[in-house]
């Protein structure tokens, strides 16, 4: 997180430099944004973090659930359909060993 908002956040055009008003940055719920280094990386950039709650997902982020959604419904569908045919393998761990990228791009 703090590579990215180096290398991102930080070189995105400054509008605001004459009068120096604080920006807003807005993420997930994810644990790990909520720790206290992630929020001095923030505040020290001149920038308040609003993290939004898990229920407000289908409101403040509507191609989660417009996009997203769909896609990962389809690629449940594939995937059961790919374990039903029971062309799977183990690792030597006794793992499910993850499909070929010639049978995930068919």
């Amino acid at each position: 997180m703090k590579t990215w908002f180096d290398k991102c956040w930080k070189k995105r055009p400054k509008r605001n430099r004459i009068n120096k008003k604080r920006a807003l940055f807005v993420m997930d719920s994810f644990e790990g944004y909520k720790t206290n280094i992630i929020k001095n990386i923030v505040s020290n950039a001149n920038t308040d973090l609003a993290i939004i709650s898990d229920s407000l997902t289908s409101v403040i982020q509507p191609l989660d659930i417009c996009l997203n959604k769909l896609f990962k419904n389809k690629l449940y569908e594939k995937w059961n359909a790919w374990m039903s045919l029971d062309q799977f393998t183990y690792t030597k761990g006794e793992n499910l060993k993850k499909p070929d990228y010639s049978i995930i791009c068919k």
